[in-house]
């Protein structure tokens, strides 16, 4: 590699990395990271030590994970366990990022970098699901659908490394938001990934051959007429020769077209710049040699690495020298392993500094709603017309965005204002429970980019609640399988916040089925009975109601659906047993609190019987010796 000897004891010393087990974990990081990424490892050594070892922890997790996924036979599944061993790798890495440390060695580095530098873990998602279908082989056709792969699996883990930087170089601000506020950055830097991408797609070809696998879109082979075949038999033809040189001119003009952010530390310039030359001069050994790369990976030539290295190494250590920043890192917050359902119930324990901040948060005053902006009022309704539980289908949001030309993405932010703006109308009509449904378990199937633009709306919408200080107390019903960890902690950390608030009790539906959520409480019944707990004759409905999601929560009077749909769609199965139903054309971002309040004027018009006749009013009590009246 050309690189100086490490002082790793020194390196992990400086970094605050103490423990033992949590020193082997990052030291096999930094092993996978120096045998996979060449330029990543030598570029990483320009940095200072905790900067260093949190580069090895992202880069060589991630590689880690990727591995699962394209070991041989991945393409052609002639492994049926990969995926399994996938999804057990993910399931683990949740588990473990909510009791804050890790069970495996490179998830401990990995978990440790995320809560040190509080890197938030919602990009993970989006690359394991990418990850999932990788199991089972992918070819491109375009371009397009390239350029969407790498901006959903390469993008999100480039500006979490952005953030780091960042962070080091005293600035507070988020990759994505530099790209907001610098025209054209946000343009660059995809454009910079996706040179990076298209350099590792054909320095890594022969890996991907042996795999069955062409990491080109069928429209760049067309386009130079190359047919699959004879690359996936090693056949070598002038046309791959050009093919691959054009490729090459392409990648290097887009890093020549995306300049470095001008807000940069120095030394941070100087690694980044140091970075896209490396990579210019690996697209630079697989032109000169195009033939070799369907046998092998090629080697940056070591003379033209040093000159590239060298005074890069000496520049960035008078960077940080003559312009040093204090890097310190937040230490990892301290995590009680209380599992969370039980963490209302938990005794304040000295330094549970998260418990004790939530408690402040709950002893402040809660605030009213902000009125309509048309004005409107609530209607007047005697207590016992008013539903105690209104539960709400919230479809709609896609189909109103695609009908006015919109991302279905912008349907969704939609939806989240909506949602706020009904929540205002429910505290202002004196609704107790109000239950939404936020996430199904069926909706994983939906696009990736939807799926990202979800699991940033809803925490948007549990924040927006919060940080109003409304008198809602927030609950999740749903499972944490697949979830983003980010998102989990932020359902249940706003469930800690406002436990104590007294108002309205707002239920999220996040990841949620009615099934399963039956299931679950069976499984948890069967195994207190089997442990000899309780008695299965003793068993009744309310008995069952104690293991369901949110035990509290009582049965629905009103359920309703927008978006035009009739039906409930797996939707509390169990509550909502003798819920009136009321579906609306109307799709969810178009509704309000004046549809919420009309909801309810019309629950209030009818007859509620439960399977008996209508309730006739109580007669007045008749003198002594009086017969009481016939029915």
């Amino acid at each position: 590699m050309g690189s100086p000897v490490v002082p790793l004891a020194g390196v992990y010393r400086r970094s605050g990395i103490h423990d033992p087990a949590l020193r082997r974990g990052y030291e096999a990081c930094r092993r996978a990271t120096r045998a996979t990424g060449e330029i990543e490892y030598a570029v990483s050594l320009l940095l200072p030590p905790p900067l260093r070892t949190a580069t090895w922890a992202l880069y060589g997790a991630v590689r880690a994970v990727d591995d699962l996924a394209d070991a041989p036979g991945a393409a052609e599944g002639t492994d049926p366990g990969r995926a399994g061993r996938l999804e057990e790798w993910i399931s683990a890495f949740d588990a473990d990022l909510r009791e804050g440390r890790g069970s495996d060695p490179v998830r401990q580095a990995l978990i440790h970098t995320m809560l040190t530098w509080n890197l938030p873990p919602g990009f993970l998602h989006t690359l394991f699901e990418e990850l999932r279908q990788d199991v089972n082989g992918r070819q491109f056709a375009t371009w397009h659908e390239w350029r969407r792969y790498n901006s959903l699996i390469n993008t999100p883990l480039v500006l979490r490394a952005g953030s780091l930087l960042t962070r080091a170089a005293g600035l507070s601000a988020e990759p994505e938001t530099i790209a907001a506020s610098v025209p054209d950055m946000a343009v660059a830097w995809q454009t910079a990934v996706d040179a990076i991408y298209l350099t590792d797609a054909l320095v890594d070809l022969c890996d991907d051959l042996d795999r069955g696998h062409v990491p080109l879109p069928q429209e760049a082979l067309d386009e130079g007429g190359v047919h699959r075949a004879d690359l996936l038999t090693r056949r070598a033809t002038p046309a791959f020769g050009e093919l691959v040189r054009r490729l090459a001119d392409r990648a290097r003009t887009w890093l020549d077209h995306s300049p470095l952010p001008p807000v940069l530390h120095p030394a941070v310039t100087v690694a980044l710049g140091a970075y896209t030359d490396l990579y210019r001069l690996r697209l630079k050994a697989a032109a000169d040699s195009p033939t070799a790369l369907l046998h092998r990976r090629p080697a940056l030539p070591r003379t033209a690495r040093l000159r590239l290295l060298l005074p890069a190494r000496t520049k960035a250590a008078a960077a940080w020298a003559l312009f040093p920043f204090p890097i310190q890192p937040s230490p990892p917050p301290h995590r009680s392993p209380t599992d969370a359902s039980d963490a209302s119930e938990a005794p304040e324990a000295p330094g549970r500094a998260e418990q004790t901040c939530a408690r402040a948060v709950q002893r402040r005053a809660t605030t009213p709603p902000p009125p309509h902006p048309s004005g409107a009022r609530p209607p007047q309704l005697p207590p016992e017309a008013m539903p105690r539980h209104v539960a709400i289908v919230m479809d709609g949001n896609g189909r109103w965005a695609t009908a006015r030309g919109l991302p279905r993405t912008d349907g969704h932010r939609a939806g989240t204002e909506a949602l706020i703006d009904v929540v205002h109308g429910a505290l202002e009509i004196g609704l107790k429970h109000l239950t939404v449904y936020a996430f199904s378990t069926e909706n994983w199937k939906r696009p990736a980019d939807e799926l990202q633009a979800l699991m940033y709306e809803i925490p948007q919408s549990m924040r927006g609640m919060v940080d109003e200080e409304l008198d809602v107390r927030l609950r999740w019903a749903g499972v944490r399988s697949r979830l983003p960890a980010d998102v989990v902690e932020r359902l249940l950390q706003d469930e800690r916040t406002t436990r104590d608030r007294t108002g309205l009790m707002l239920t999220m539906c996040v990841n949620y089925g009615g099934r399963a959520e039956i299931t679950a409480a069976a499984a948890k019944l069967a195994q207190e009975a089997a442990a000899g707990r309780i008695d299965p004759t003793a068993v009744s409905e309310h008995v069952f109601a104690r293991y369901l999601h949110v035990p509290e929560l009582p049965d629905v009077d009103l359920l309703l659906r927008t978006g035009g749909d009739q039906r409930t769609s797996n939707f509390l199965p169990w509550q909502a047993t003798y819920a009136e139903l009321l579906f609306l054309d109307t799709p969810w971002p178009e509704a309000d609190r004046r549809t919420l309040w009309q909801a309810i004027e019309q629950y209030a018009r009818r007859t509620r019987r439960y399977g008996s006749v209508p309730r006739i009013p109580a007669q007045p009590a008749l003198p002594s010796g009086h017969g009481a009246p016939t029915p």
